[in-house]
């Protein structure tokens, strides 16, 4: 493959803020995506064994630190996390992120309290959740669900990537 061709590729992700996908890296680059994927998948192989990788999230791809060095970065970090949600908060983003698309009601009943509305609006404004249009049912209530946002901070491809309910121990019934 030309070493131009990737080089420009990897360009193109490594400065994009968001993961950019190969269909649009072929209309960029006015080229077929076939094109473009062997490309990419060539790059992630050759990032394997750096201190980053080209991962793929959200639908498409961006280079991040290599899982094995993210607790090094931490601690250079000062363990500061941009991202501060309080355990409400996760419970309620969990909730979303399995059983999309849904109500607040839904989530209310489903955590048990009487109103998630302040913890819906700051997931919306942080861009974890988004409305997904309305319930075909008397009041039309709004529907959550999450955004490619959602999956990029979690390190997620799509909601299949999730680990199931089963794995990480809570009980169905």
């Amino acid at each position: 493959m030309d070493k131009d061709f990737k080089a420009t590729i990897e360009a193109l992700i490594f400065a994009a803020d968001a993961p950019l996908s190969v269909e649009k890296i072929a209309r960029i680059l006015e080229v077929d995506s076939e094109l473009v994927q062997n490309a990419v998948d060539e790059l992630s192989a050759d990032y394997k064994p750096r201190g980053m990788n080209l991962f793929e999230l959200a639908g498409g791809y961006q280079f991040l630190t290599a899982r094995r060095f993210y607790p090094m970065v931490l601690k250079m970090k000062d363990t500061d996390r941009s991202l501060s949600l309080s355990q409400a908060a996760f419970e309620t983003l969990a909730i979303v992120a399995y059983r999309q698309p849904l109500t607040s009601q839904e989530i209310s009943a489903m955590r048990g309290v009487q109103s998630v509305s302040n913890i819906l609006r700051k997931l919306q404004e942080l861009e974890l959740i988004r409305i997904a249009g309305r319930k075909d049912v008397i009041g039309r209530p709004m529907l959550y669900r999450t955004t490619p946002k959602f999956l990029e901070l979690f390190g997620l491809n799509s909601l299949g990537d999730l680990p199931s309910l089963e794995e990480i121990g809570v009980n169905e019934s």
